[in-house]
């Protein structure tokens, strides 16, 4: 373990990586437990970063779900097994679950399947389907909406 930091060193580098991007107290708690900090000293730290509204579950799980869905075309299954390290409760995620666009969220289903299902286009169709529900259910999706995309495919080709 490197030397400890004192509590408003700590403070101070921890309201930094605050100011980088959203953070949820699981990261600013692990981040300070490493610098050598008792527990105690921890948790007033995280305390004092959620009064002062530096730190914020609901915003942290909002960007995180946003993002990952933007940037990352994962589906909602991906996003939660994802997020679970940040301790996140339950109804916090699914708030932010629920403010993704469900017709956005479909299109970019519906395109990831047909770019995989193109991609396929030397294969027989039950290897296509086979490997384009697998790519899709790596990718997060839900087993209804990816059964809903492969059997348009499947219709289109046909």
């Amino acid at each position: 373990m490197a030397h400890q930091l004192g509590i408003k060193e700590a403070k101070r580098r921890a309201g930094r990586l605050c100011a980088l991007r959203e953070r949820s107290s699981q990261e600013i708690a692990d981040k300070v437990k490493s610098w050598g900090l008792s527990e105690r000293e921890c948790k007033e730290i995280v305390d004092l970063f959620i009064r002062e509204g530096l730190v914020d579950e609901q915003r942290f799980a909002n960007a995180y779900c946003h993002d990952k869905f933007e940037f990352n075309s994962w589906g909602k299954q991906k996003i939660k097994w994802h997020i679970s390290p940040h301790k996140i409760s339950s109804a916090i995620l699914e708030k932010s679950l629920s403010e993704i666009d469900p017709k956005k969220y479909k299109h970019r289903l519906y395109e990831l399947a047909q770019k995989k299902w193109d991609g396929l286009h030397k294969e027989e169709d039950q290897k296509k389907k086979q490997k384009t529900i697998s790519y899709l259910i790596g990718k997060g999706f839900e087993h209804d909406l990816i059964g809903a995309a492969i059997n348009s495919l499947s219709e289109k080709s046909h």
